[in-house]
């Protein structure tokens, strides 16, 4: 039996672990031999003498690697990544221990460059049936971006830890792939969004097929239709360990595959990632309309607090009916996606959506991804507002990372983009400009609830624009401008009018005001951005400060020019 009483403490005490779970102890990098050992058989191995006498010239690395750790733990660094550390350096330590390559401080930058040359050599290997079976796991092909990913880890560590002024990872020949994006064909494209709405309308059947009295009520296992016409089957598979809801039995299987579906398809609207979905807690969300979604917040900052995620009008239904089944299923929770996990394990465990992918891989439905669904959302916007800087505020990115990271090359996209600028921009191109604020579609075609005496469509009059069924308004700051300048003209032209011979008699400028009327009144009740477009215009108009289009006739007509 060995005594580390003389050893410092090399593990996390502030870090909870559940049962099942060993905990992390960087006192195994001290052994050789250590950090090939099996996670939950090396601590017993190491006190029964099983791995010799610890490396004491190792010590002194292994205290700054373990500061390291914890100072990214107490910066606000997530679990996860110390996690990933904790790995990396049984990896490194582990090449050293078999190849026989010393670890001081003065010495781990030679060992850390022959890992890398291994590392590289390893991006190198060619998975065939003439290649050996490798002897280590460690022996294994990898992927250069998994190799860099592994040599930058350790690097970065090793860069803190001896005060370095160079990164060290640059002093190998360890590079970070970077990859041409080539376009997306129009099929490829179409095919990329055909999965994803298969993927969705699964989503959608298992949230609706598993409401409270089906999960509680139901015989197991529950075979549960699907609008493709195929059965999904879940439920009543025992298992030996117990869950901690014990009050749902065997039935918490089906609580969890409902709210891994619901959590999918939260990620696809609000556009987070995993990590920041999974840890969201419940709260009493307040929805503040914008755009054509809403921004939600915590009811207690309401308008005054920060913007948690933003949905979009259509799931907020379906996001309050989870809230309802959320509530009653898993009550004691303050997680807004709270797993049921097993006995042993931490309630803040990352969870994964291992039923979504079986689940999937058995009724041969195409999984998408939590990054996949955040890309296509990502590029849905993209093209359908044709507006990086709108985009890239909804997906809550800086447009360089929008364009840098998310967009996908569309050749559709790109031929629409060519198309729209040939038409603008050609001289010889025909072009159908309104001559009212707006756009035109075509040629004028009298609309079917115009009145008596209101004026015809006809391209030249402006006001015949209002009852053109061809003519087009722009959803911006702009044309509301337009229209209440617009307005502004024909109530001076009503005002210089002469009074109607009979009393059921209405001018047209009446008529075209009271078209504008109905065409600001729809801005203004439509959401909280639009609404205060039209606050901006009329303020403009009382300023005297009128739209370009009408600018010169109203100081005509009101004798300023």
């Amino acid at each position: 039996m060995h005594d580390e009483s003389s050893l410092p403490d090399l593990g996390f005490p502030n870090i909870e672990f559940g049962e099942q779970e060993t905990p992390w102890n960087l006192n195994v990098l001290l052994y050789k031999g250590g950090s090939d050992s099996r996670t939950d058989a090396v601590q017993p191995l190491i006190a029964r003498g099983g791995l010799g006498w610890p490396q004491l010239d190792r010590l002194d690395l292994v205290i700054k690697l373990h500061a390291e750790i914890n100072a990214g733990l107490e910066g606000g660094g997530s679990r996860e990544t110390a996690n990933m550390q904790f790995r990396n350096l049984r990896l490194f330590f582990g090449f050293a221990d078999r190849t026989c390559r010393p670890l001081t401080r003065e010495t781990v930058t030679d060992t850390y460059c022959a890992w890398a040359d291994w590392l590289v050599h390893r991006t190198r290997m060619r998975k065939s049936s003439t290649v050996a079976r490798p002897r280590h796991h460690d022996d294994r092909p990898i992927s250069m971006r998994s190799g860099y990913a592994y040599g930058a880890t350790i690097g970065t560590m090793l860069d803190r830890a001896l005060e370095r002024h160079t990164s060290i990872v640059e002093t190998t020949r360890l590079e970070s792939p970077t990859y041409r994006k080539t376009a997306v064909g129009v099929q490829a494209e179409k095919q990329n969004l055909h999965d994803s709405f298969a993927f969705g309308h699964f989503l959608q059947d298992i949230c609706d097929g598993l409401p409270i009295q089906t999960v509680l009520d139901a015989s197991l296992p529950l075979e549960l239709p699907l609008r493709s016409g195929k059965t999904l089957t879940c439920g009543g598979h025992n298992s030996s360990r117990r869950a901690s809801g014990q009050e749902l039995g065997e039935r918490y299987t089906l609580v969890n595959l409902r709210i891994e579906a619901e959590l999918m398809m939260f990620i696809a609207q609000t556009g987070m990632n995993f990590s920041q979905a999974f840890n969201l807690t419940l709260r009493h969300f307040f929805y503040v309309s914008h755009l054509d979604g809403y921004q939600v917040k915590d009811h207690k900052a309401r308008r005054g607090g920060i913007v948690l995620f933003e949905i979009f009008s259509d799931y907020k239904p379906h996001f309050e009916r989870y809230l309802d089944w959320r509530r009653s299923m898993v009550p004691s929770s303050d997680r807004l996606f709270p797993f049921i996990k097993l006995q042993g394990s931490r309630p803040e465990a990352r969870a994964d959506v291992h039923r979504l992918r079986s689940a999937c891989k058995k009724l041969a439905i195409p999984f998408v991804s939590p990054s996949s669904l955040r890309n296509t959302r990502v590029n849905w916007l993209l093209r359908k507002t044709a507006n990086p800087d709108l985009t890239a505020e909804m997906a809550q990115h800086t447009k360089q990372t929008l364009l840098g990271v998310y967009e996908r090359p569309s050749f559709q996209r790109a031929m629409v983009e060519a198309t729209r600028f040939w038409s603008d921009f050609d001289p010889h191109a025909k072009r159908m400009q309104a001559v009212a604020p707006g756009g035109c579609t075509g040629a004028p075609k009298e609309a079917t609830d115009i009145p008596k005496d209101a004026p015809k469509p006809n391209c030249v009059r402006a006001s015949g624009c209002l009852w053109c069924e061809n003519h087009r308004d722009v959803d911006s700051l702009d044309y509301v401008w337009a229209l209440a300048s617009f307005k502004h003209l024909k109530v001076i032209e009503l005002s210089k009018g002469r009074l109607p011979e009979r009393d059921n008699d209405v001018p047209p400028a009446k008529h075209v005001i009271d078209r504008v009327d109905e065409k600001l009144q729809w801005f203004e009740q439509s959401n909280e951005i639009r609404c205060e477009w039209v606050a901006e215009a009329e303020a403009r108009i009382s300023e005297g400060n009128f739209h370009r289009q009408f600018r010169d006739e109203i100081a005509e007509l009101e004798g300023t020019t």
